[in-house]
């Protein structure tokens, strides 16, 4: 609102007071509440061109109210603006109650309750999740009348987040956060596509992938590579890549050999399976160096 023209002031204006009501059939309802601003001393007006504002809080939800502002003098209230009538919007449900039970499966048990505060028939929930590493979270609907979903596929050494919501008319509302971290376990999966980017006729430089995302169990800390001859049946040499790199270069080898190569992950609870074997041959020392 703006102040009084001049030529009504009447004196200093040192203040606002805001009044309020909820109306129900164009009729006041309850009791009147008043809200009010003081003015400090350089804030005092001398024309009609300063803007007041206030937020008033604490109303009801799709609900109908008159305001008015009066301002005042040392002398005491002037006159009411007229009335100006404004309906709150509708509210969103509240946060639902939201349970989460790990199973040894892979899978993990969903329940939740609805809100205590659901400001009209809930029509539905929204349910997203997915591991904290990754950018994209699965985003699944339900009806108003379904309280548990069980998730697959929930990796072991991962941390997951799931965000509920629930709907009513006017829409979504809080979501109910709740996190769990899944156990390591060793991977149950081996290194991916190891093969060789370069050899001389004493060493091969090997790269690989990581195990799939499914199958690594927990953060990778180390791999293990084991490698022989083939001529040499009994004889395998293991050797530790750390940190977690993937890629090694094996050196002191034989020239114009061929070798068995093969590579496993580990975790923090140990290692899991090698990957099937690959050779690889050393180039003859006249095309090694």
């Amino acid at each position: 609102w703006r102040s009084p023209v001049p030529n009504k002031q009447h004196g200093q204006i040192r203040g606002y007071q805001v009044h309020y009501v909820r109306m129900e059939n164009g009729e006041p309802k309850g009791q009147p509440m008043l809200k009010d601003i003081m003015l400090a001393d350089a804030q005092w007006e001398y024309d009609d061109t300063t803007e007041h504002e206030m937020i008033i809080s604490g109303l009801q939800p799709e609900t109908t109210y008159s305001f008015t502002v009066t301002a005042y003098t040392t002398k005491g209230d002037g006159a009411r603006s007229k009335p100006k009538l404004v309906s709150t919007t509708g509210a969103v449900p509240g946060k639902p109650r939201l349970v989460i039970s790990h199973t040894q499966m892979n899978t993990a048990l969903i329940q939740w309750h609805p809100p205590v505060e659901t400001f009209g028939p809930l029509q539905g929930y929204r349910l997203k999740f997915g591991r904290k590493d990754m950018d994209t979270l699965t985003t699944m609907e339900f009806s108003e009348k379904e309280d548990h979903f069980t998730a697959t596929d929930i990796h072991k050494g991962a941390s997951y987040v799931f965000r509920l919501s629930a709907r009513n008319k006017v829409g979504f509302g809080e979501e109910m956060v709740k996190e769990i971290s899944v156990p390591e376990e060793v991977p149950s999966g081996f290194p991916q596509n190891l093969h060789s980017e370069s050899s001389t006729s004493t060493s091969v430089q090997l790269t690989w992938q990581m195990p799939l995302l499914a199958e690594r169990n927990g953060i990778i800390t180390k791999y293990t590579i084991l490698y022989r001859d083939i001529n040499v049946a009994y004889q395998p040499v293991e050797l530790p890549v750390v940190p977690a790199d993937t890629t090694m270069t094996l050196s002191g080898l034989k020239p114009d050999t061929t070798y068995d190569v093969k590579v496993r992950a580990h975790t923090s609870k140990g290692p899991g399976p090698y990957s099937p074997s690959v050779q690889f041959r050393t180039l003859p020392v006249d095309q090694g160096r």
